[in-house]
This record gives C-alpha cells, structure tokens and sequence, in this order.
C-alpha cells in the first residue's frame, strides 16, 4: 500500500489518529472481524507500506506507535556544490567526444542551471498556490535539463558552442517555462534567465542564445531519412514542411485528419514528442 501524507489526519485530545490506527491495527495484527459477524477474522498476509509525509500542511505528528514500525527517510535539497559536482561530472562524461570548446561550457551550463533553479525554487513569486497547484520546482527540473542536453550528439553540434548554449536555454523553457501562466511570472523568469546567460555565457549575445525560433527535436531528421538527431531546427518553414510530410502520409494510411498546423500548434507537436522521448515521460494538460 501506498500512504500519501500519513501527516494529515488530525490528532485528537488523546494523542491517537483514527486512520492511522486503522493502519496500525493492519500492520500489529494483520487481521480484521466481520462487523456482520465478529467472530469471523480475516487475516491480511504479504502486504507492504510505504508512505510520504507533507512536508507543508498536516499535524507533523505520526503515532509512535506506527512509525516504529517503519523506516523514517529525509532527503534534503543538496548543497549547491554537491549539485555541481554530481551534474558537472555527467554532463562532462558526455562532452568528452566533443569540441574542446564545448567540454568547456559544462561548468558554465551547471553554473547557470544552479542560477534560475535557485530563483524557481525559493523565489515566494513561484510559490505553488491554489491557482498555481502545479507550481512544483524541485530537484527533478534540474536533472530534466541535463538529461534532455545529454540527448547533444558530437556530430551534429561540431564546431558549434552557440547551438549548445540555445540548447540549454531551450531545455528551461520547457521545464520551466512552459508550467508559467502569469505575465508576471514568465518577466521574472525571463529576467532571471538573460541574467544567467550573460554571468555564465559570455562569449555569445544573450541576443542570440535566445533567438526564435528556440525549437529542439529528433523528428525533423529522422522525416529525411537520417538518424534522429536532437538539434534546433533552421526556420519555421522546416518545422512546417516536416509536419505537413507527416501529416499528408497519416492522412493516406490511416484516415483523413485535417489539421491546421499554425505556429502553436507545432510547437505543442515538438513540445509533446519530446516528452514522449525521454524514458517515462509524460505531461499534464491545465485549461
């Protein structure tokens, strides 16, 4: 069983929590009665716990009575230079077939993914609120974006440092920005984020790190018949003529589906595949 903030139910003036001692009773006796016949008990066998706590709302206070029955893990954020050290070493071990000029942005990449992700997590603008539930900035963001940066290969990016800096601002946009709804919220970020390109990318323009179109993926290569390469596509008209293709040989195969691929759309397209790429990869829709 899976118990989701065990912290929750309230504490009574006896110091007891009526869910928690259902649990409790399950776990000390592995038995139930039939209320319809009390003589009758029902005896739970192979069964497992595992539980999270809230770590901001509830009572912070479990029954000792269950929790000695469990083991009570913590994990705090990781220190900034634990961060760099661990991310720095990943991300250098796959720049290592690379352009020297690009192995030596791995310090840079870190040190500007530690700056917004700073900001995201601890600035009180980003803070998750009834409206905003979804407003969740944590460790996993960061691990997204050297992740999705890992998916560079050599050849593709040869003699192109820029092209790996736009990557990396590309990858934030899609963690981060994309979960943005307020015009409020996206200045700060985008404040926050020419902040980082010029401290840590200064041998190129924030002008150009950020030039639309910012669009990466795998699919535009693989429409031409080549390996799937994740690269920033040229212009718009590419992205276009790669999805009509697509969507024209859908249309003969399957059934007749007449889209209109304006600009949002496809970037949805490119924004949802390359979710669908990474392992277990999945998306929530808010509207």
């Amino acid at each position: 069983y899976f118990v989701d903030d065990l912290n929750m139910p309230k504490v009574d003036k006896y110091f007891t929590q009526q869910p928690i001692a259902l649990v409790r009773q399950l776990i000390d006796y592995g038995t139930f009665y039939d209320r319809a016949d009390l003589s009758v008990q029902k005896r739970i066998a192979d069964i497992l716990f595992v539980s999270c706590m809230n770590p901001k709302a509830g009572s912070f206070y479990v029954d000792v009575r269950l929790t000695r029955h469990l083991t009570t893990i913590c994990l705090s954020v990781p220190e900034k230079e634990i961060l760099y050290t661990i991310y720095s070493q990943m991300l250098s071990g796959h720049f290592r077939e690379f352009d020297e000029k690009i192995q030596k942005l791995t310090p840079k990449i870190i040190s500007a993914t530690q700056k917004v992700f700073g900001d995201m997590s601890k600035n009180p603008k980003f803070a998750p609120t009834a409206k905003k539930f979804f407003y969740q900035f944590n460790m996993r963001d960061f691990a997204k974006i050297i992740q999705n940066i890992m998916c560079s290969n050599a050849k593709e990016y040869k003699g192109k440092e820029l092209n790996i800096a736009r990557l990396w601002a590309h990858e934030c946009h899609r963690v981060w920005e994309d979960r943005l709804i307020d015009a409020e919220d996206f200045d700060q970020y985008n404040k926050t984020m020419v902040a980082a390109a010029k401290e840590n990318f200064t041998d190129f323009q924030d002008t150009a790190v950020f030039e639309e179109p910012l669009i990466f993926t795998s699919f535009v290569d693989a429409s031409k018949g080549h390996d799937p390469s994740y690269r920033g596509v040229k212009d718009t008209a590419e992205l276009r003529d790669c999805l009509e293709g697509y969507l024209a040989d859908y249309n003969e195969n399957v059934a007749a589906m007449d889209l209109v691929l304006f600009q949002q759309a496809m970037e949805h397209i490119v924004r949802i595949c390359r979710i669908i790429d990474q392992p277990s990869g999945h998306c929530l829709l808010v509207g």
